[in-house]
């Protein structure tokens, strides 16, 4: 979900009557007037805009509408009665969902082109593939935002940043409890819709695979009929998925024969500078640089530029997806992301999330890197979270798919990550339960030139203490 991702700011204008009209809200004041811009949080700019106090479990903004009001906000939204205040305000039942709404209603009055990504792993690599693809195509009017903004406050606030010299899009879908893809995808309005993956994530609140299939595949089931779907054929339950939707288009990539843009060949474990020959439906192959590691990275270059092409109907050129990859600014921190350090090491910053099929998929990446390098594979491995009462079991068995990468050392960092080491502890093969630090001391020990040293946990175990801890210490190359 959004987790730590900066809040984007906006400008979108509103009317306080439209504002009440949307939300299904009751307004106090004038509603001739304007708010220029949304914000949810009091500590960022509120001059001149419609302060939304949403509630959580550990936070309630009504309790900062003076902070909003001192910082100059000319409106409020809010859920409950607040007194007196010197600006309109718009009361509704819940901030959070009409957050959504006008999120929707500024998508739909913007009228541009926008690709939404869901799925169980690579959504945000995929995202950003996706925006890189759309402005090769459509040069500097592509609104783009860094991070995985994915859940119900994120995508709103995504949604309101959309401005006319814009004219595409993608947005992140994410989810953690029933419901919240359909409701996303309502909210998003997309024009193409992409699965990315389907397996366990979230288990403590979506459950059984199963209902994990139907919560991601939802995607397809909101889309309109005039919209696309495309998905990953290489995986089973989304091939299933997407042979079903009730869209225009239904369009496979991947690397299996039926795919309509298929990856006909790649480099391997090639860190610096990765080939990828995607083949078209209609055109030449495409031969691109991929700025992504594995087949991973493969997979979300594939997706773009099918859906790119399919959404605008627009082939791309070779050397314009680079291009304009290079422009939005390249690899984010955390999603796989190389670092090469002085002593000829590489580290693979994975720590951004985790779950059973993005560990196999991240160690997979992390072995191919390692025998291309002809260097040996540590791994560092936090818990994934949210996976409910089956952690232990889900743990246990992710660690005995990753047996056959050949692991020389494998490091858990507390917590139920020890459940990864018990298969690699059977197998013989060199198992630690270190924190933080000693992890680092114990990897500055032992590491030796062109050694791959993949850490990879979920979000909040914060195992990129351990990057950073290993760049302090041995320093970056170059």
């Amino acid at each position: 979900m959004a987790g730590a991702s900066a809040i984007p700011e906006n400008t979108a204008r509103f009317r306080l009557d439209a504002v009440a009209s949307i939300c299904a809200g009751t307004l106090a004041g004038s509603g001739e007037a304007e708010a220029q811009g949304v914000v949810t949080d009091s500590r960022a700019d509120t001059r001149g805009k419609l302060f939304v106090a949403l509630s959580g479990e550990r936070y309630d903004g009504h309790d900062y509408i003076s902070a909003a009001l001192r910082g100059g906000a000319r409106a409020l939204l809010v859920e409950r009665e607040i007194g007196d205040v010197p600006v309109p305000v718009v009361r509704v039942h819940s901030t959070l969902a009409a957050l959504g709404a006008l999120g929707r209603a500024h998508r739909e009055r913007w009228g541009g082109t926008l690709i939404a990504v869901a799925g169980s792993a690579g959504k945000t690599t995929t995202r950003a593939a996706v925006s890189a693809a759309l402005d090769a195509a459509l040069p500097g009017q592509v609104h783009f935002v860094r991070g995985n903004l994915n859940n119900r406050i994120g995508v709103p606030l995504v949604l309101l940043g959309l401005d006319a010299r814009q004219r595409a899009a993608a947005v992140e879908i994410g989810t953690n409890s029933p419901g919240e893809v359909a409701m996303l995808t309502d909210i998003a309005q997309p024009n193409a819709g992409i699965l990315t993956l389907i397996g366990i994530e979230h288990s403590a609140g979506l459950g059984s695979i199963e209902r994990i299939e139907a919560e991601e595949a939802s995607l397809f089931d909101r889309l309109g009929p005039g919209a696309a779907a495309l998905g990953n054929i290489d995986d089973e339950r989304v091939r299933r998925r997407l042979s079903s939707a009730k869209t225009r288009a239904r369009i496979g990539y991947g690397f299996g024969e039926g795919a309509d843009y298929r990856i006909l060949w790649r480099d391997e474990g090639n860190v610096a500078r990765s080939r990828l020959v995607i083949g078209r439906p209609e055109g030449e192959p495409l031969s691109v640089d991929n700025p992504f590691l594995g087949r991973p990275g493969s997979y979300a270059v594939a997706a773009a530029v099918a859906s790119t092409q399919t959404a605008l109907g627009t082939e791309l050129e070779p050397g314009a997806f680079e291009a304009a990859f290079a422009r939005l600014g390249g690899l984010e921190p955390g999603r796989l992301t190389p670092i090469a350090l002085q002593n000829g090491v590489l580290v693979l910053d994975d720590t951004y999330n985790s779950n059973p099929a993005s560990l196999k998929s991240s160690v997979a990446t992390a072995h191919e890197v390692a025998r291309a390098r002809s260097g040996r594979l540590w791994l560092v491995l936090g818990e994934m979270r949210e996976l409910g009462d089956e952690s232990p079991r889900l743990h246990r068995e992710a660690g005995e798919t990753l047996l056959d990468f050949s692991a020389a050392c494998v490091v858990s960092l507390g917590g139920e990550a020890r459940w990864l080491l018990e298969p690699f502890e059977r197998a013989g093969v060199p198992a630690h339960s270190l924190e933080s630090y000693a992890a680092v001391q114990f990897l500055i020990q032992n590491l030796r030139a062109r050694d791959v040293v993949l850490v990879k946990a979920s979000r909040g175990v914060r195992a990129e203490r351990v990057v950073d801890g290993l760049i302090d210490k041995l320093g970056r190359a170059g």
